[in-house]
């Protein structure tokens, strides 16, 4: 108690200088990092709120790392300030405080105290390194513009200069997204002209799947905001892995593609049980 009662001592004077602190390496943050399957689908992050930049550069499977997530969500929320230290770029990306540069700081330490009395300050930054190091799948972030991978499909759209881009959300939701862009810069947009957009069953098999059609809105629109009140360039909707769509304009010809179904990323399986297989036909002709 006595060494944690120092620690606090001296935070209080100086809570975000921890360059000073001789502290050994996090084998638990390193660990959660390199660990790719263990990714989190943050539901958290599904939506980015309007006022954050819309775009993260995401790996093959949609997952990012945390702490980059919560760096472009202070960015966006607090125009001019700076996080400290790590526990502050957290705190800051989780919890919405308003004021001056100096009312922000004065809460932020006045926080940062109470969780070095409850939890001790090596709790706290372990707590921190831990929570940054960590994998997770925000649905909804849109990459840079003409980024591409494997995983990010562009496809022009006749007679228009907008195309579809399909790029990856939770791999472990299975969620694809969907938004348009300028066919030349790349930058997205919103709807660009009157259309719709439905889910169909896919019409190769379409007895194995939902036996339904369902319009596709955005995730703006299902959110109740009006279409023109959404921010330029933010649209976007969520798909499935594998579910066909159909995009309908007025006058022209409808456009069908099927989202494309993503590996699952390999994870330590119990020992399978011994199984036997039938022969038996796949498809009879």
């Amino acid at each position: 108690m006595k060494a944690k009662t120092t620690r606090q001592s001296k935070a209080t004077r100086q809570p975000y200088d921890t360059s000073t602190r001789g502290r050994g390496p996090r084998t638990k943050s390193k660990s959660s990092t390199e660990d790719k399957s263990r990714a989190v689908s943050v539901q958290a992050f599904v939506d980015p709120p309007s006022s954050m930049p819309m775009t993260l550069s995401t790996s093959a499977t949609g997952a990012v790392l945390y702490r980059d997530l919560c760096v472009q969500q202070v960015k966006a929320r607090y125009p001019g300030i700076e996080p400290r230290n790590d526990w502050e770029l957290l705190y800051l990306a989780e919890k919405k405080l308003a004021g001056t540069v100096e009312e922000v700081h004065a809460a932020l330490e006045e926080r940062y105290i109470k969780d070095i009395k409850s939890f001790g300050f090596e709790e706290c930054e372990d707590m921190v390194a831990q929570s940054l190091a960590l994998l997770v799948e925000p649905t909804g972030w849109k990459p840079l513009p003409k980024e591409l991978n494997k995983y990010i499909h562009i496809r022009p759209i006749p007679d228009t200069k907008y195309s579809i881009r399909l790029f990856p959300g939770s791999i472990s939701a299975a969620e694809y997204c969907m938004d348009f862009v300028d066919s030349a810069s790349g930058e997205p947009v919103n709807s660009p002209f009157e259309f719709e957009l439905w889910g169909v069953p896919d019409p190769d098999t379409p007895w194995l799947s939902m036996p339904i059609t369902m319009r596709m809105r955005s995730i703006e629109n299902a959110r109740g905001i009006k279409q023109k009140d959404i921010l330029p360039g933010h649209e976007k909707f969520i798909l499935r892995d594998g579910l066909t769509c159909v995009l309908i304009r007025p006058g022209k010809p409808k456009i069908q593609f099927t989202v494309p179904v993503r590996e699952m990323p390999e994870q330590s399986q119990a020992v399978p049980e011994e199984v036997v297989i039938l022969d038996l036909p796949k498809v009879i002709h």
